[in-house]
């Protein structure tokens, strides 16, 4: 018996709507930790976090994940996840080196 070629459905469309959500999580966190730091009287990890906030959001608005298949079938979206993933850890050292900040 043969296998049935496999049928996507709507996998790719959930997966790019995963990533957006991804995208905007970091830059509302980094907007939040931006008015944080502002806030305690930290200058420069606000414009740091505000940084983050546009370098996060400008690339995605310019060429959002279109969650379709290319011709070949594949999804080629490793630059894409390098990116997310940089800009998660980025937002995630900030936030530490805010907290150090602020307990000394």
């Amino acid at each position: 018996m043969t296998r049935p070629a496999r049928d996507p459905g709507l996998q790719p469309e959930r997966t790019a709507l995963a990533w957006q959500r991804t995208v905007l999580g970091v830059v509302i966190g980094s907007v939040l930790l931006a008015a944080v730091n502002l806030r305690v009287g930290q200058p420069v990890l606000s414009v740091l976090a505000g940084a983050l906030a546009v370098a996060t959001l400008v690339p995605t608005v310019l060429r959002p994940p279109s969650g379709g298949l290319p011709r070949d079938g594949r999804l080629h979206s490793w630059g894409f996840l390098v990116r997310v993933a940089s800009l998660v850890g980025v937002l995630g050292f900030l936030g530490a080196a805010s907290a150090v900040v602020s307990l000394l």
